[in-house]
């Protein structure tokens, strides 16, 4: 059995430190925000009781889903803009 001289990988100085475990890491693409359901998105939504007991009020006045009305209600927001300071239009 012949003796080998083990091969020795070479790497730069930057990719030894960078491949250490507790190394910073390049900023890896950031997740999305949503799930893809079919052509539309899956958000997660915080709304407060209040609000939602309206929506769902709403939702059921008018034989819609919670969905409808709320996806109703932004694009009505995006079209019409919203006023969040009453002497500002968005």
């Amino acid at each position: 059995m012949a003796i080998t001289k083990k091969k020795v990988q070479s790497h730069t100085v930057d990719e030894f430190i960078s491949g250490a475990p507790d190394a910073p890491h390049v900023q890896e693409a950031e997740k999305p925000k949503y799930v893809k359901k079919g052509k539309k998105l899956q958000i997660t939504l915080t709304i407060s009781q209040p609000i939602l007991e309206r929506v769902d009020a709403m939702a059921e006045r008018l034989g819609q889903s919670r969905a409808a009305i709320i996806n109703l209600a932004i694009f009505q927001g995006l079209e019409s803009g919203l006023q969040i300071d009453p002497s500002k239009s968005i």
